[in-house]
């Protein structure tokens, strides 16, 4: 059967129509592909992807809350933020070859065409390494090969140098541009400045990056100072540039809040001074002095040696020594017996002591005590000016154990006086069993432990009409650029005794100064109070004899060492401040010449001059210098 002209036409299309349905299918299952790629990529990878591609190009940029600033009570500053420069390198510049290589066709004063074609990709970025490694080096005079290294690193940012001013700044830029130098940039950053230096270190204290406040004010106050970070949301190209159309909403900062203490700069230099001196004279092991205000517990110095060096922060003195360095305080401590015997009305000033000629024996204890000052049957008043270890022993057993504790904490003692630094010691007190040795021994200032802050604020107790304060080392807060004040009260801590028997304290005291043991403590003009220090020293690591065991057994007090101290006030009728003087183990060619009353005496009163002074106390009288035994 012949094939009709249709079906033969058929037979030719057919492979034609096969192919058409190869090539339709096959469209058909590549569109498929791409709709299920689409599908896939916009639906249910989508929002992830996004997300990625969010975080690549996209950030939430912290905006920093400046710093608060810390100064002194008239409102010179101690530390703050300042604006500085860095350099720094930045990947993504540097080993992005479209962008370092027309500064390197520039350098070789060629066309970027020409080298495209001379040089690889590698070669063009190993090239432009080392010209700005030397570009680097011969400003920096570090060598070419360290210069490498930081600009080949894979660190997303290096930093080569910190802290530059502002012409150092624009030192670097030009410098920079003139060597057609890029992926180096010169950087605004913040760096914390103390301007005193070394002087408060341990007070104003210090930062450590990541953590904030690390030491003193800087520690007790970081929440303050701090401040809250503000936020932008900003999008960048590949090359991290800023896409300044796309910058999202701005989350303002908010500044950290400025701290004003109580401590005057000036006053503070000139106690530091003072106290030097005393330290090259004496070459004592330690030395503190500390100034407080009597009505408001205000801490107007505090100096100590060895200080804090912040050049040396690895082997430097990390101890503020007047609030965590405790010492046996000796006769100073005397007041607590006295004050606790008038406020319980179990001893008359003026009523007579027998001191025994310096030489007595506790018939029930068994227990000797000695005094310097020989003497017999004397007025209280002046068994205390002399520093009678007899007298106060007969007063703290008119008193008793239980009631002379209570005395001993009343006044602050075997307590931290919360002070706003960190780091304070509460001291030791036994009020527990006691031997002996410790009734004879306590109420002389021996087998306790006190900081000089805490018998600052003890003779401040007594100062201040026998309420004690609560040392005040902060002002007030400022904020909003000065408009808001917020002033730090001073905070009373509890009644140690009446004003009466304040006042009969402060007469006492003044007695030491006027014609017993603390007369190298008198003030041209001015009447002063207070009492003198000296015991000896303990030593854990002295030999005193063997156990059963036959091993050494250590720790006891020396012969050849003392702590010698004062504490007082002034002006003595009207007091406004407070001084402690505390050293460590003086020297002297005489060792007669350590006491008290020879060597921290003196001390207290050039201080206490010098801060009446700067206070403009004015001279009351002229001075009457009346001998008084050590």
């Amino acid at each position: 059967m012949t094939p009709t002209p249709n079906q033969a036409q058929l037979r030719r299309d057919r492979p034609l129509c096969h192919r058409m349905m190869f090539i339709t299918c096959f469209l058909t299952l590549c569109f498929s592909g791409v709709l299920w790629r689409l599908y896939d990529l916009h639906l249910k990878k989508g929002p992830a992807l996004a997300e990625e591609a969010a975080k690549k190009f996209r950030e939430d940029r912290v905006l920093p809350a400046q710093r608060g600033s810390i100064k002194d009570h008239s409102d010179r500053y101690l530390a703050y933020d300042e604006e500085v420069y860095e350099l720094r390198t930045d990947r993504v510049h540097l080993h992005d070859v479209r962008s370092v290589l027309p500064n390197l066709a520039r350098i070789r004063g060629v066309s970027q065409k020409e080298l495209t074609r001379t040089l690889t990709p590698e070669e063009i970025l190993k090239t432009y390494h080392v010209h700005v490694a030397e570009a680097l080096s011969s400003k920096m005079g570090v060598p070419v090969e360290t210069m490498l290294e930081k600009v080949t690193s894979k660190r997303p940012i290096e930093v080569l140098t910190q802290n530059m001013n502002d012409d150092q700044g624009k030192e670097w830029r030009q410098h920079l541009e003139n060597l057609f130098v890029k992926g180096i940039y010169v950087k605004p950053a913040v760096r914390r400045h103390y301007p005193t230096d070394n002087r408060l270190a341990l007070i104003i204290g210090g930062l450590e990056e990541g953590k904030g406040g690390v030491q003193g004010i800087e520690r007790t106050f970081e929440d303050t100072l701090r401040g809250v970070p503000g936020s932008v949301c900003v999008e960048h190209d590949k090359y991290g540039r800023e896409l300044l159309l796309y910058r999202g909403e701005i989350k303002e900062p908010v500044h950290g809040k400025d701290v004003h203490l109580t401590v005057d700069l000036q006053m503070q230099d000139a106690v530091d001074a003072i106290v030097a001196q005393a330290q090259a004279t004496y070459r004592p092991n330690k030395i503190m002095a500390i100034v407080t205000e009597v009505a408001t517990g205000s801490i107007l110095a505090m100096s100590f040696l060895p200080g804090h060096d912040r050049a040396q922060p690895d082997t430097t003195n990390w101890k503020n020594l007047t609030i965590n360095e405790p010492y046996e305080p000796g006769s100073t401590f005397k007041v607590v017996a006295f004050t606790a015997a008038l406020d319980q009305r179990k001893l008359n000033a003026d009523e007579n002591f027998d001191c025994h000629w310096g030489l007595y024996t506790d018939p029930v204890l068994k227990a000797t005590l000695r005094d310097v000052s020989k003497m017999g049957t004397v007025p209280a008043r002046e068994a205390f000016a002399k520093s009678s270890n007899i007298a106060t022993y007969k007063v703290f057993k008119r008193v008793g154990q239980d009631t002379y504790l209570d005395y001993v904490k009343r006044f602050g003692f075997g307590k931290k006086t919360g002070i706003a630094l960190s780091g304070e010691s509460r001291g030791y007190i036994n009020d527990g069993d006691w031997s002996n040795t410790t009734y004879s021994r306590f109420p002389m200032g021996y087998e306790v432990n006190v900081t000089p802050l805490q018998m600052a604020m003890a003779y401040g107790a007594i100062a201040n009409g026998g309420i004690l304060m609560k040392p005040r080392l902060v002002d007030r807060i400022v904020s909003d650029g000065g408009r808001q004040v917020t002033p730090v009260p001073p905070q009373t801590v509890g009644q140690v005794c009446t004003g009466k028997t304040a006042a009969m304290m402060r007469e006492l005291l003044q007695g030491v100064v006027e014609h017993g043991t603390g007369s190298r403590a008198q003030v041209e003009g001015i009447q002063v109070a207070g009492k003198t220090g000296t015991s000896q020293r303990y030593d854990h690591e002295l030999i005193v004899g063997k156990n059963k065991d036959g091993s050494l057994r250590k720790g006891g007090y020396r012969k050849d060492q003392w702590i010698t101290s004062f504490a007082g006030f002034a002006p003595a009728n009207d007091p406004k401040i407070v001084c402690v003087v505390v050293l460590d183990n003086p020297q002297a060619p005489d060792p007669a010449d350590i006491g008290g009353g020879k060597v921290a005496a003196p001390i207290f009163a050039e201080i206490v001059a010098e801060t009446l002074k700067q206070l403009s106390v004015r001279p009351q009288r002229p001075l009457a210098l009346e001998g008084g035994a050590e």
